[in-house]
């Protein structure tokens, strides 16, 4: 049978457990996909800054900031400090041990023009390659869910900031953590998180962690459990305001230039900011056949933030060959005709 493409979206009868309905050509979830209204988006804006008068000023700071230095996480922390001055941030960068200099050059930039505090959290970088040597070399570490919206690797490196970025938080009795995630990556603008699902959360990354053969006893990724047991009622929230606001790539990167962010020194069609990305494609697509921002990109064609002919241009882009192996020979893994 020939592969089929959605008509709406960029996703194909190729991916495992993706069906095209034959008389409408439209991927199953285009067929069932019911946008978010005007109005409820303006309901959720209205109820984050609803919380925001509720909880502003109880601390130090008001809002604990997953800040890359890449072109979404720097516009939504310009436009979140311009909507709302008053929010005192803490803007995290979480060195991986593959963030480009222009990037952290970037990240600090943004944090002078926003008036944000700048942290970067670091690791043992031979502590994380092994970690990605290992989640490259797994399969089926995590749910097919994740593993659509995502690489092993980036599902291991995404979760290991939102381990420590909520436990800062509970630590520092911040209300709000916040992730730069579009409508393709998350449909939640507002989680909250009560001591039982960051329990769980916990649990769930412990046990993909040793699916991967990584036992985190130190608790150097992980949430520490004394950190949970000793939470109160007043848990973080977690908001995604990207996906509310108008999502163009163009428009993002023109306000970010114009105020000072410089365009990234690495060649990556889907990373501002993260030079072990192609790999990570590149691994994800020779054990899945599967791209790892498919699903990502659908969700913001389907939204309308993106025509469908520049999601399919973005998504068969080439990668970064040069990238491939550089990181390829940081974690000691042998690329196949290189």
């Amino acid at each position: 049978m020939s592969k089929k493409v959605c008509k709406k979206c960029v996703l194909d009868s190729d991916i495992p457990d993706i069906t095209i309905n034959e008389d409408s050509g439209l991927c199953h979830f285009c067929e069932t996909y019911i946008p978010m209204s005007p109005q409820e988006k303006e309901g959720y804006l209205a109820r984050m800054e609803e919380l925001f008068e509720e909880y502003k000023g109880r601390g130090k700071y008001d809002v604990i900031f997953a800040l890359s230095g890449g072109k979404d996480s720097s516009y939504t922390l310009y436009k979140l400090k311009k909507e709302y001055p008053f929010l005192k941030v803490l803007a995290v960068q979480f060195d991986n041990g593959f963030i480009s200099d222009r990037a952290i050059v970037n990240a600090k930039k943004m944090c002078e023009i926003t008036g944000s505090d700048y942290f970067k959290l670091t690791m043992e970088k031979e502590v994380l390659y092994d970690t990605f040597r290992k989640a490259a070399e797994s399969y089926d570490a995590f749910s097919n869910i994740a593993k659509y919206r995502a690489s092993d690797i980036c599902n291991t490196c995404i979760s290991i900031i939102k381990q420590k970025l909520i436990e800062e938080a509970i630590v520092q009795k911040v209300p709000f953590i916040m992730f730069a995630f579009t409508s393709g990556q998350s449909q939640n603008p507002i989680i909250n998180l009560p001591a039982n699902l960051i329990k769980w959360s916990r649990n769930l990354f412990e046990k993909q962690l040793q699916k991967i053969g990584i036992d985190d006893r130190d608790e150097v990724f992980l949430i520490k459990k004394d950190v949970i047991e000793n939470v109160g009622e007043d848990t973080p929230i977690m908001l995604h305001p990207l996906c509310l606001w108008d999502y163009d790539e163009d428009m993002i990167l023109e306000t970010i230039v114009e105020i000072g962010w410089n365009p990234p020194d690495i060649n990556d069609s889907n990373s501002t900011n993260c030079t072990l990305n192609s790999f990570a494609c590149y691994n994800h697509l020779e054990k899945y056949d599967i791209h790892p921002y498919a699903f990502d990109i659908a969700g913001i064609v389907r939204s309308g933030d993106m025509s469908r002919e520049e999601g399919l241009e973005k998504l068969h882009r080439e990668l970064s060959l040069p990238l491939i192996k550089e990181a390829a020979k940081k974690l000691k893994i042998k690329v196949k005709n290189s």
